[in-house]
This record gives C-alpha cells, sequence and structure tokens, in this order.
C-alpha cells in the first residue's frame, strides 16, 4: 500500500497437504484491510491439479469459501493431461460463475496449443472477458503468422494477461497485443516469498524493470511501461472509476517527479498515496 498499489490479485495455494488453511488466512488478511486495499482472491493449485487427485474438488471448496476466481497451471507441461485440466478448472468457473486466471510458463508451440485450448473453452462456455492467462511466455516464442492468430483469438474473447517482466524469458509482444485491444496487466508475481525474492509490491519499480527489458527510450516508451502498472492492470481488474479524470475514485500516488518518464526511470518513494480520497501511507 505504501508503494501506491491498491488492487492485488492473489493467487493461493490450494493442495491436498495444506486444505483450505492458506486460504482462510489470506480471507483475514483481506477483510483486516478491506478499507485500504481491494485484493481479489484465486484458489492456485500450486503443487497440480490430475497429478494430485482431490485438488479439483478443493479448489471448488475454495470458490465455494470465497474464492474470487479459480487458477490452473500448466496444464500441458505440469499435468501432461491438458484438455483434462482445463476441462476441470472451466467447469468450476461455469457452475459458479466465476473467473479464471491460469499461469501458463508453456513456451513455443505447445503453449501456444494450450492457449488455444483456453480461447475455444471460453467461446463455448460465454465466459468472455472473464478469463486472464498469466506470463503466456509462448506469445514471444512463436512466429509472428501464429502470434498474429492468438492475438485476433484473445482479442476476440477478450482474454487478459498478465505479465512480471521476468528476465529468463522474453517479454510479450505488447504492440501487437496493444493493437487488437487486449488487456495486459503488470504484476510481482510473489513479494518476498518462498518463490523469489524479488517481488516488493512496488508497481512503479516494476514498471521501470519492464521498460528496461523492452529497451525503452523515448518518454512515450516509458510512459506505457507504466500503463500496464496502471490502467492495464485496471483492465484486467475490470475496474470502473479507475483514472485521472474527474469523477474518479481518486486512486492515487504522488512522487517527486517532472514527467511521467523520470517517475519510470526513478521510481522514488511514493510522497503521499490515496485511496477513494483517503491518506493511506506518505504524509
Amino acid at each position: 500500500m505504501a508503494a501506491g498499489t491498491s488492487h492485488i490479485r492473489s493467487h493461493v495455494d490450494v493442495d491436498t497437504v495444506a486444505g483450505l488453511d492458506s486460504l482462510h488466512g489470506v480471507m483475514e488478511a483481506r477483510d483486516a484491510f478491506a478499507d485500504r486495499v481491494q485484493i481479489e482472491l484465486v484458489a492456485f493449485p500450486q503443487s497440480g491439479l490430475l497429478v494430485r487427485p482431490g485438488t479439483a474438488e478443493l479448489l471448488e471448496a475454495a470458490v465455494r469459501a470465497g474464492a474470487d476466481q479459480v487458477g490452473g497451471l500448466d496444464p500441458a507441461g505440469f499435468d501432461r493431461r491438458p484438455v483434462e485440466h482445463l476441462d476441470a478448472v472451466f467447469a468450476i468457473a461455469g457452475r459458479h460463475g466465476c473467473g479464471l486466471d491460469i499461469h501458463l510458463h508453456e513456451g513455443g508451440e505447445l503453449g501456444a496449443f494450450t492457449i488455444d485450448l483456453i480461447i475455444e473453452r471460453t467461446r463455448a462456455l460465454g465466459l468472455a472477458g472473464m478469463v486472464t492467462i498469466s506470463h503466456a511466455f509462448a506469445l514471444a516464442e512463436v512466429p509472428e503468422p501464429r502470434l498474429a492468430r492468438l492475438v485476433e483469438g484473445l482479442a476476440a474473447q477478450r482474454v487478459s494477461l498478465t505479465t512480471v517482466a521476468p528476465g529468463n524469458r522474453p517479454p510479450l509482444p505488447l504492440a501487437p497485443l496493444r493493437a487488437a485491444g487486449v488487456a495486459v496487466g503488470l504484476g510481482c508475481d510473489g513479494i518476498r516469498d518462498l518463490w523469489s525474492p524479488w517481488g516488493d509490491g512496488d508497481l512503479l519499480g516494476r514498471a521501470a524493470l519492464l521498460a528496461w527489458r523492452a529497451g525503452a527510450r523515448r518518454d512515450q516508451e516509458l510512459a506505457a511501461a507504466l500503463e500496464l502498472a496502471t490502467a492495464g492492470g485496471a483492465a484486467v481488474h475490470q475496474l470502473d472509476g479507475h483514472g485521472l479524470e474527474p469523477g474518479c475514485w481518486a486512486d492515487l500516488s504522488l512522487v517527486p517527479a517532472a514527467t511521467v518518464a523520470e517517475a519510470v526511470v526513478a521510481h522514488p518513494p511514493r510522497s503521499l498515496v490515496l485511496r477513494r480520497g483517503r491518506v493511506v501511507a506518505g504524509h
């Protein structure tokens, strides 16, 4: 919150060892800070879905218990049964009318194949606008004609994407995604947890990292990186009222910078953070 984050989508591990304990713990944190940050929870099969029998039932129980979305994880690369994996999580979403957020690290044509499956199921179940693919590394690793078909399908079903500006994979092809109107948000992929020491919840700093990875030099390129951390994230969350226009929520941060480009490059500490017009951090 001190870094200006007003909305969080958190993937909470649900498996046959921990059950729903982690979910209940994070729900307590969500409720405790509800007046200062909006937290959306994804029931996430971090240990696999089909390879851990009983996990699908736990994911559905998590949605009943208060998780906002159901997650998936590398349906082909992890579970080795992509059709069954996706059928299971889409069925839960269809029964409960909730969204999906699927972590997809699978690269190349394997990842592209999985994206096709996701698009097909989104269309078949009428879930347009309710599905997010996190990472989607394959989009940066397929030939242009293949990419164009994938982007067209994503745009048609309003499937959104999230990225973390990964250091070990090529960045997403942002220009064609932007041109097609595909919503892309920027995130941290954990905050100094067991997964990675590099997340800190500072999306302005993450925008700087994304811009650096993309080779940004010009002011408008730096501003485009910030847009993923602000308007892009709001589009993924489908937030009405986010922005800097009259009548918006007044969720905003002040920074000591003369331009947007300088704010991205320097990503200084936030001088003041407002949520719904109320000071939640800074002075």
